[in-house]
């Protein structure tokens, strides 16, 4: 029984591939696996040394004029405001919360 069946494909006629098929494979391989050119200026120092200075320098020139923030009254002020507003919205001044809060109203 397990000849016949071994034996039943004795009359079929192997695959063909077409013609110049593995010439054509071979060449896609090749051309996947070859990297990717890259242009001249990634590879050269003083391009990259250029532009990591140009980096540095712009965060430089970012903190050196961030305005100068200045303390006062009225900042205090709103800050405490909008903190109250806050917790106002999320009901969190309220006495039957079970999570204890810290006073908003205290200085720092």
């Amino acid at each position: 029984m397990i000849d016949e069946i071994l034996n039943s494909l004795d009359g079929c006629s192997p695959a063909v591939a077409p013609d110049f098929f593995y010439t054509r494979l071979k060449a896609r391989m090749e051309r996947e696996v070859a990297p990717a050119a890259r242009t001249f200026w990634t590879l050269r120092p003083a391009f990259a040394f250029a532009g990591m200075a140009i980096i540095v320098l712009i965060n430089v020139i970012a903190v050196f004029n961030q305005p100068k923030q200045v303390a006062d009254e009225s900042t205090a002020t709103t800050e405490t405001d909008s903190f109250q507003s806050l917790a106002a919205e999320y009901r969190l001044n309220e006495s039957s919360s079970s999570i204890s809060m810290y006073n908003l109203n205290q200085d720092k």
